[in-house]
């Protein structure tokens, strides 16, 4: 009996464990404990250590804590990469948080894809369906991230939301530049 009993409280301990481990993105109040924690991992990580693939991109902005993957991707959602010229694209969504990461092959001829990234060289900015996306390349060219935050407001320069995702933006530029 007293077997069962260690047994079972072994296990009731191990889930809590594991539900502790699965956490989206911190919330604007844990954001602040995690600008250090990321600025820790982003001196662990570099650009190099990675692929240049989507898939290394994403591991990389994973890894360094941008990005966050939920059990069953059940936060990540494919995009149609197609409508700006990509060959692959996917949002990552954690709490206030939305990311979209996209690659595009520079070695076809494709007009759309042209369009995406000279125009996000130029305003900082493209439009789909009349909606202006603010964007931004890759030092290579080859990648596009949208980063959205509902937390950073228009003129906030000061928030630790709004440091974060300065640190996402620079890290993300650097990505096999």
């Amino acid at each position: 009996m007293k077997k069962i009993i260690t047994a079972a409280i072994a296990l009731v301990m191990i889930a809590a464990l594991f539900s502790g481990c699965s956490d989206g993105l911190a919330a604007n109040s844990a954001a602040t404990e995690s600008v250090s924690a990321t600025e820790s991992a982003t001196e662990a990580k570099k650009a190099a250590d990675y692929s240049d693939t989507y898939e290394g991109l994403r591991d990389y902005m994973q890894d360094k804590g941008y990005i966050k993957i939920a059990d069953k991707e059940s936060n990540v959602t494919e995009m149609q990469a197609k409508l700006i010229g990509a060959e692959k694209g996917y949002r990552y969504t954690m709490d206030s948080v939305n990311i979209e990461l996209y690659a595009f092959n520079l070695k076809k001829n494709n007009k759309k894809r042209d369009e995406i990234i000279s125009s996000v060289e130029k305003n900082g900015k493209f439009t789909l369906y009349n909606r202006e996306v603010t964007a931004y390349l890759s030092d290579s060219g080859k990648y596009l991230m949208v980063y959205t935050d509902s937390a950073v407001g228009k003129d906030d320069t000061t928030s630790n939301a709004y440091k974060i995702q300065q640190n996402a933006i620079k890290a993300f530029k650097a990505f096999k530049a």
